[in-house]
């Protein structure tokens, strides 16, 4: 992912404006970037530092190295480095220089110290060769990795990346977010959802009377707590709009040395190989369906494709959907573990306003809710849970859910 100091923009008339690659710009972009693939497809087996300093060495003009050091940056993150190591460096060099400390007590004014007799011997002792020992010494520090693979990609494809990744950089630094996005099928629209959900964004879902839906996001800067996370969590909703058939973005950003307030727009129609697939759940709901799974009983877990809209009050995207095995009653669940008070209190006024099914609400104890907020005559509860969810909890909810009837 770019970083916001090598996007390329402008700012016009309280707009932050990217330079678009169109027309021979994009070709020379493209012929640069096959250039650097090429210089780091002959690099497999030498460091980083080595890769870095051959790209560097790339001839190109004094106005394109913006965009150059943009495309190295995307082509080391797509770049294999060697990671795992059955040597733990830091143990390595305490103990290499430890012993060599000893043999330069040892030989002082008698001989010469011997390097290699240092390292051939930590290499006997672990059962390697003495090159391995000498490349490992130093295998955690980033300019001493070694290039497992070069990236898979074509000129045409980093350049793509270029262009997702300049629009994500932006993003890394919004403080509101507002998306307006149509889909051509409820499962795209499912996915979206999902998608935003898994990414943990603070998020309003409204149905537009035009068709569509209007997403409005919190962004990084809106927030007290650290930015850099959830800007990149933010960053990485972009391809999956990309998978919609048509979106519209506005963005409030903070831009420059001088954090001034700036607005982004980005406005694009499906792409080829935009991400529009289905979102994966996050963990803890995972783990509350296999558990389910092992425990088997009369209720069973699966994910929910239903979306309920209530004109005027919001959206509700429940993440899972239980079955009661003998009876067939179903009864939603939605996990709110990383939302606001507020966007709870939301949710209940949801099921006031008379949300057509049975739901079950996952809260965590540090929102500081009552499950009380939710009468019982209503087809709907709130569970409050401490550290996670168990099933148990959950199983004991569906039970004394199921009696309620769902009002017309």
């Amino acid at each position: 992912m770019l970083t916001a100091d090598l996007v390329r923009a402008r700012r016009r008339q309280g707009k932050l404006v990217l330079t678009a690659l169109k027309g021979a710009a994009r070709v020379r972009a493209v012929e640069i970037a096959s250039e650097l693939l090429e210089v780091a497809s002959v690099q497999v087996g030498e460091t980083r530092a080595t890769l870095l300093a051959s790209l560097k060495a790339t001839p190109v003009e004094a106005s394109e190295q913006k965009l150059v050091a943009g495309l190295v940056k995307l082509l080391l993150d797509a770049t294999e480095f060697e990671s795992e190591l059955d040597v733990d460096p830091v143990a390595l060099r305490a103990e290499v220089f430890a012993r060599a400390s000893e043999l330069r007590a040892e030989t002082t004014g008698v001989e010469t110290f011997d390097r290699d007799a240092v390292l051939a011997e930590s290499a006997e002792a672990r059962g390697l060769s003495t090159e391995d020992i000498e490349r490992l010494l130093y295998a955690d520090l980033r300019e001493s990795q070694r290039i497992l693979a070069a990236p898979a990609l074509s000129g045409e494809q980093l350049v793509e990346r270029y262009e997702l990744g300049q629009a994500q950089a932006v993003l890394l630094r919004a403080e509101r977010v507002q998306v307006d996005v149509v889909c051509a099928s409820p499962a795209a629209y499912r996915a979206l959802f999902h998608k935003l959900k898994f990414l943990r964004l603070l998020h309003r879902i409204e149905r537009l009377p035009s068709g569509g839906y209007r997403v409005v996001i919190d962004g990084p800067y809106s927030l007290f707590a650290s930015v850099t996370k959830y800007g990149r969590q933010l960053a990485m909703l972009l391809p999956t709009l990309r998978g919609c058939d048509r979106f519209a973005l506005t963005a409030d950003i903070r831009w420059g040395k001088d954090r001034s307030t700036l607005v982004f727009e980005l406005e694009e129609k499906r792409r080829r190989g935009g991400d529009g697939g289905p979102a994966e759940l996050p963990d803890e709901l995972i783990d509350l369906m296999a558990a389910f799974e092992r425990r088997g009983g009369l209720w069973s877990a699966a994910p929910s494709d239903e979306v309920f809209d209530l004109p005027g009050l919001g959206t509700c995207v429940p993440d899972l959907v239980f079955t009661h095995r003998e009876t067939g009653e179903s009864i939603l669940f939605e996990l709110l573990g990383y939302w606001s008070r507020d966007a709870v209190f939301r949710r209940v006024e949801l099921v006031r306003a008379g949300l057509p099914v049975r739901i079950l609400f996952g809260v965590p104890a540090r929102l500081r809710v009552s499950e009380s907020v939710l009468p019982e005559d209503l087809p709907a509860s709130l569970l409050v849970f401490k550290n996670k969810l168990l099933a148990g909890p959950v199983v004991a909810a569906l039970d004394e859910l199921s009696g309620v009837v769902v009002k017309p």
